[in-house]
């Protein structure tokens, strides 16, 4: 499909796509670009990419398709500086968790409409090259957004290789996406962070505390285990619609809270039913 693919940024993601692109004969050659050598010679290692450089221009040299996987301060930063090392049929697509600004930006940065945005719903608390697995984006939701000024065959050909890692594509508007992802992405991080943040506010009056944590503390934060200053970029990148998406979860907490007070079964049971119908109707 590709001779050549750039990925900027070969940790979770960048590596798993390079592992992805390599193990299923999807691309010839696949050049890793980064800051740290050492992590790039892991990257070679584990298989992710064939080689790798740590000059931007120099690395998307005749590459036909180039992915931004890194955080989204650095995918727009990296936007200003893509048009001049180019080929000129080059796609250029990323894998950011918001996409009203980085959907702007590309399309004022890349020539021709050939910037495609684009966020595979696809990761783990853990980080870096090290947990890359090429099977990461099977059956995996992946979310294009074009614009406007978005090319057919640009989006056609980010398309096929989202596929052809095993994801299902699906398009929104980057504005659709971002409102969503609010509740099913980026709400979770902030549940998941204050509810460890009580466990462990408490563990001074009650040391024993974690000795009772199990199955549903884990669950519950599981994402909690995720880099703070990466999620502080994200959630501050999508600040309103995550901003509403707060309050509505407040707003079924305070609903729990009044009925625990009052001791009203039926309003308790409302407030739990709500939420398990919704995530069976999720499961079904």
């Amino acid at each position: 499909m590709f001779e050549r693919v750039a990925i900027v940024g070969v940790g979770l993601i960048g590596g798993s796509l390079g592992l992805a692109l390599r193990g299923r004969g999807m691309a010839r050659e696949v050049v890793g670009i980064g800051r740290s050598e050492a992590s790039l010679e892991r990257a070679v290692t584990h298989g992710a990419i064939t080689r790798y450089t740590t000059d931007l221009r120099y690395g998307i040299r005749e590459a036909d398709l180039v992915v931004l996987a890194t955080p989204i301060s650095r995918i727009l930063s990296d936007l200003e500086r893509l048009n001049d090392g180019l080929s000129p049929e080059c796609v250029v697509t990323d894998v950011g968790s918001t996409k009203s600004d980085i959907a702007r930006a590309g399309d004022e940065a890349v020539p021709g409409g050939r910037f495609v945005p684009g966020h595979p719903m696809a990761g783990s608390e853990k980080s870096g090259v090290d947990a890359a697995r090429a099977d990461l984006f099977n059956g995996a939701t992946w979310a294009l957004t074009a614009t406007e000024m978005t090319n057919p065959e640009a989006l056609g050909r980010v398309r096929d290789m989202a596929v052809g890692v095993g994801a299902h594509v699906r398009e929104f508007s980057p504005e659709a996406h971002d409102r969503a992802v609010a509740v099913t992405s980026h709400l979770p991080h902030v549940l998941a962070y204050a509810l460890a943040a009580v466990a462990g506010g408490r563990v001074a009056e009650e040391p024993q505390l974690f000795d009772l944590a199990a199955g549903s503390f884990a669950s519950g934060t599981r994402v909690a285990h995720s880099d703070p200053d990466l999620w502080v970029e994200i959630a501050l990148a999508n600040r309103k619609a995550l901003a509403e998406a707060v309050r509505e979860s407040r707003a079924q907490l305070d609903h729990a809270i009044a009925a625990l007070d009052q001791g009203d079964t039926d309003a308790l049971r409302g407030a739990f039913r709500r939420g398990w119908d919704a995530v069976r109707a999720f499961r079904a």
